[in-house]
Formats: structure tokens, C-alpha cells, sequence
């Protein structure tokens, strides 16, 4: 029979860390041989809706969302911190890091799960909106209703 006592005594606690690292190894292991998929990615759903759109973004800081003819379709003036100013971000960071050209056009998309996504046809990036809360995402689901 053990005894706890014994036993809690071997223990020393320099072997905490090392336990912890390959605890940790083989958790990562088993991800990898049994492949598992991880429970928020929703599957891929098939596009139903999609439009041409430009975002700019002046000296100024003033944001623009363009369509293919080069019409304005939403305007957010210098000052004014918008959602749309972090998609372009997040947009061109990608786009920067792949030495590509920041003017090009992007893919406003609705999917049949209900999803709105950006694609990049440049840098072959998709940005999913819907991880940005409802609220941020009118603007975007308004120009798609257009």
C-alpha cells in the first residue's frame, strides 16, 4: 500500500518545471497526431453575396470605403477613430509585410452562414468582421445592401 506521507516527501519541487515542460510537449504532441480542429473556427460556407470596395486613408486620418468606380460610399472624418481605420490597418500590415502595394482592391463578402469577411486578393488574406462585435460590422453590411 502507498503512503501518501512517503510519497509527498520524494517529491521535490525542482521537478515541477521540467514536469510542467513535458507535460506541456506532450499536450502539443497529441494535438498534432490526432489532429484535432479547434472549436471556434466556424466551416468554410459558401459565399452569397460579394462587392468591390477601396478603403483609403489620408494624411489627415480621414477613412474612406470606395466602390469599383471610385464613388464614396461611407466617410469618416479626421478625428474619428473608426472600426473601418483597423481593418485598414490590420489589411495593410499584411500587405506590408509580403511587399505589396496598399491601393488594391478589396472583396466585401457575405456568407451563408451569415458571416462577413474582407478578403485580400493581393495578399490572399481574409479577415473575418464578425470576431469585431455587430455594431462595428453595420458599416459593412450596410454597403453590401447597397
Amino acid at each position: 500500500m502507498f503512503h501518501v506521507r512517503n510519497i509527498i516527501r520524494s517529491l521535490k519541487p525542482q521537478w515541477l518545471v521540467p514536469g510542467a515542460m513535458v507535460a506541456s510537449i506532450l499536450f502539443v504532441l497529441g494535438f498534432q497526431i490526432f489532429n484535432f480542429e479547434p472549436v471556434n473556427v466556424s466551416p468554410n460556407s459558401s459565399i452569397i453575396s460579394s462587392k468591390l470596395i477601396y478603403i483609403e486613408q489620408s494624411d489627415d486620418l480621414a477613412t474612406k470605403i470606395l466602390n469599383e468606380n471610385g464613388a464614396i460610399l461611407v466617410e469618416h472624418p479626421q478625428g474619428e477613430q473608426s472600426f473601418v481605420s483597423t481593418v485598414l490597418t490590420v489589411i495593410n500590415r499584411d500587405r506590408l509585410k509580403k511587399n505589396l502595394d496598399k491601393s488594391g482592391p478589396l472583396i466585401l463578402q457575405q456568407k451563408e452562414n451569415g458571416r462577413l469577411s474582407i478578403f485580400d486578393p493581393s495578399s490572399e488574406k481574409e479577415l473575418d468582421l464578425m470576431g469585431f462585435g455587430e455594431d462595428n460590422i453595420l458599416v459593412f453590411r450596410d454597403i453590401l445592401e447597397r
